[in-house]
């Protein structure tokens, strides 16, 4: 990471209490950045554990005036916006609430842009997701087999709100000159993830049945192949992105692929708790592979994302640390 590209910069991150902005706040700050994070809430006391050096600010994003008063008041320009903030789910409300998820979504980003387009901000990342590749044709999946090939209709709020906000920064690019980036990313994990009971994430839900002594039941046979990356790698990567600033438009993950039960089996044995896992070959375990071309990406990172195994071991230190403790 070139620390001396955001060294006295103003940056808005927004969503920065989750697990992704969480994130770039810190490293951010690490780099001599000043880091301005909007939050509606902080119900997981995740401040607490981000550098004194950040500023929170209590506001809607969906409320595009209090955005512009924030952009107004900062004591310098803002010179990058790193939008993070999104509302999601498990699947089935993905399905069940697709209107409520889409509306919110792409207000967010509307305002976002709309903010940093009339406050002439040099640099805007808006998150998205390789869940916009519903139907790939290829595997690995490049950037290129997307919305512009073939878009098809699902009513998964999630998955429009990605693809229509990636549209939408696409024409913000086209009429305002507006530099964008749209950084794809696979499975994430780490510290400051969501270990509620509620969650709908793989690697915290499975953490969450193995602490329990439960059974993690796998859909299907466990074959199915994915990838995930450690938070701190993917900020890091998305920050090169930005720095070497030659693709807009990337897949951020890694090349390690693990079926969905050795995931199981690598987060029990990191956490030291007996394998408890059972399989139902009665749902569908998903799509067979779930892998992103990143080649694009190992052409401007400087660095490995660690393993699997490293970045778990990694996430239990917190987990035990901090996330126990409180």
């Amino acid at each position: 990471m070139a620390r001396n590209y955001w060294a006295g910069k103003n940056v808005v991150v927004t969503g920065g209490l989750g697990l992704i902005g969480s994130h770039f706040a810190e490293e951010l700050v690490a780099a001599g950045a000043t880091v301005t994070l909007p939050y509606r809430r902080d119900n997981r006391r995740v401040l607490r554990q981000l550098p004194a050096d950040v500023r929170p600010v209590r506001l809607d994003l969906h409320d595009e005036a209090q955005l512009a008063e924030l952009f107004a008041g900062l004591s310098g320009p803002v010179d990058a916006v790193v939008h993070c903030a999104v509302v999601s789910g498990p699947m089935d409300v993905r399905l069940d609430r697709p209107a409520h998820i889409l509306d919110a979504n792409m207000r967010s980003v509307s305002n976002v842009l709309n903010c940093a387009r009339r406050h002439t901000v040099a640099d805007v990342v808006l998150i998205s997701s390789s869940d916009i590749y519903l139907s790939p044709t290829r595997d690995p999946i490049p950037e290129e087999d997307d919305f512009r090939q073939r878009m098809n209709y699902s009513r998964d709020g999630y998955y429009l709100s990605k693809n229509y906000a990636e549209m939408l920064a696409e024409a913000y690019r086209a009429e305002y000159g507006m530099n964008i980036f749209l950084p794809r990313l696979t499975s994430v994990y780490g510290p400051r993830d969501n270990f509620e009971p509620d969650t709908d994430r793989v690697v915290p839900s499975m953490f969450a049945k193995v602490l329990a002594g439960q059974e993690i039941e796998i859909w299907g046979d466990g074959s199915q192949t994915r990838t995930y990356m450690y938070a701190a790698d993917l900020v890091r990567a998305i920050l090169g992105m930005v720095e070497v600033n030659k693709y807009h438009t990337m897949n951020i993950g890694t090349t390690e692929t693990v079926s969905v039960l050795e995931l199981a089996r690598t987060i029990c044995a990191a956490l030291g708790r007996p394998e408890r896992i059972r399989t139902d070959l009665s749902r569908s375990g998903g799509r067979p592979s779930r892998t992103l071309d990143v080649t694009k990406l190992n052409e401007i990172i400087d660095f490995a994302p660690r393993s699997l195994r490293e970045g778990l071991d990694q996430t239990v230190d917190w987990y035990r640390t901090v996330y126990a403790a409180a």
